[in-house]
This record gives structure tokens, sequence and C-alpha cells, in this order.
């Protein structure tokens, strides 16, 4: 419940889930319910669930978010784009999630800047915001230890779930950006394996 402190007992010794490069399930889905800015909690949220560079979850334009309806009439959507310091400039492709669905065409119909995540001046905002947020919330987790988590265990986080649940590694490397694409491409396009789990587990 928001607005009352949650803490996560920590115990290296006996719980490996606690690993400093990658933000466990338990972690995210403690952060996810404390008060804190919706802007935050909206960042947390794509980039636990889609995977994607906090870079390049910044620099997201509405240009970027691609909705359509399915055979069946329901909502469906992809960011596309091209990934931000990759020597390669790799394709971003990436099916929603439920729940990102939902955040990233709230942001697209409310947003009055070209980007998403924007602050009062209407440009993107810095990493440093969300840093800050992502260190108190490891404060309030961990109150009795300094313990804290880089932010990019954020997306570090998202290849432990999908591993945890059996995706295929070509499909999280595509979903993450991570390679060119070549002859599995329409396969890797459909990422119904990492969409399925993340829609099933992370509600």
């Amino acid at each position: 419940m928001k607005g009352v402190p949650i803490m996560i007992k920590k115990n290296t010794k006996t719980d490996p889930e606690n690993d400093k490069n990658y933000l466990t399930v338990e972690e995210f889905n403690t952060i996810r319910r404390m008060d804190f800015p919706k802007d935050f909690l909206d960042f947390l949220e794509i980039g636990f669930r889609t995977g994607l560079r906090a870079a390049d979850i910044l620099n997201l334009k509405k240009e970027n978010v691609k909705l359509k309806k399915d055979d069946n009439g329901n909502s469906t959507g992809r960011i596309h784009g091209t990934a931000l310091k990759t020597k390669s400039q790799t394709p971003i492709n990436i099916k929603l999630d439920q729940i990102s669905l939902s955040i990233l065409k709230n942001r697209l119909e409310n947003t009055k800047s070209d980007f998403l995540f924007f602050n009062r001046s209407g440009d993107s905002y810095t990493i440093e915001y969300f840093k800050k947020y992502f260190r108190k919330a490891f404060d309030q987790l961990y109150p009795d230890v300094k313990f804290h988590k880089s932010i990019h265990t954020i997306r570090s986080g998202n290849r432990k779930f999908l591993e945890m649940y059996n995706v295929n590694h070509s499909e999280i490397e595509f979903r993450q950006c991570l390679t060119i694409y070549g002859p599995t491409y329409t396969y890797m396009a459909e990422q119904s394996a990492s969409v399925n789990a993340i829609n099933k587990y992370l509600k």
C-alpha cells in the first residue's frame, strides 16, 4: 500500500536473489507500490517490462509508439526506433505487454511534449532525476543496511526475469536491441513468449 514503509529482509548469505547486478522481481514489485512520482513509477514499469536502456526510455517520443488493433479487436502496440549508444544503431522493435501498453497509451493521449517522459519545461528528463528516486526506494527496502543498486539493474532484471521463465535467449537479445536480426527476424519480432510471461507473472 502506498505511503506505508515496506522492507525486504536482506541476507546475502542465504538469499542469492539479492544480487547487485540485477533488480529482482521481489524488489520490483515492492518499489512499484511505493509512494513516488508517477513519472518515476512509469519509468520503472517500462524499464523492467521491456528491457530498454534507460537512455532509450528517456528518448522515447510519440512517433516511437505504434498502436493498432489485432484480429480480435484488442489494442496492441510496439515501440519502434533506434537504440542510442550502440555502434550498429540497432533498431528497436519491442512488442508491448498489457501494462506497458496502458502506460504508454495514456502518455500518448496526455502529453504536451514530443517526449513521453518530460519535465516541466517539456524536455526529456535527465537520468539523474530517476536515479534519485531509485536510491530512495532502496533506502526504504533495506533501511538497516547501506545497500543500493544501479538504475541499470532494472534492464538486467528484465533479462533475469525472462530467463527464469525460459524465454529463448535470441528473443531476449532481440528485445534488448543487442543483435542484428538476420533470418530469425520474423520469428523474433513476434515475441510471444516474452509478452505472455510478462502479462502472466508481472500483474
